[in-house]
Parts: structure tokens; sequence; C-alpha cells
């Protein structure tokens, strides 16, 4: 048999799971953080009904 230098195939795509699990936990970690700070919404009517949108809306009726 010969003897093979380094690390093996199974050896290596191991290592790569494990090395993604741990960078996935960490990263849900410090999402959960984030979603915690609440962002203020001002107060603004974001909708405005302008004759445009009027005469649009009229041309979509049947």
């Amino acid at each position: 048999m010969k003897e093979k230098k380094g690390i093996d195939r199974r050896a290596f795509l191991k290592g790569l799971t494990l090395v993604g699990t741990i960078s996935a936990v960490l990263g849900s970690s410090a999402k959960k953080v984030e979603a915690g700070t609440k962002r203020e919404v001002p107060n603004q009517t974001l909708y405005r009904e302008t004759e445009e949108f009027k005469k649009y809306y009229e041309s979509l009726r049947y």
C-alpha cells in the first residue's frame, strides 16, 4: 500500500462541515442581536392619490 502524505479527503470534508456549522451558528446569533433594535418610522403618508393615478386606475377597469 502507498503511504499518503497530508490530509485525506474524508478528513478534509469533515473539517469543511465543522467550519460551516460554526460559522452558521455564530452568524445567526449576531443577527438576533441586530434584530432587537427598534427603528423609528416617520409618520408620513407615503402614498398620494393624484389625478394621474386616478386616470390609470380607471383605465384598468373593464
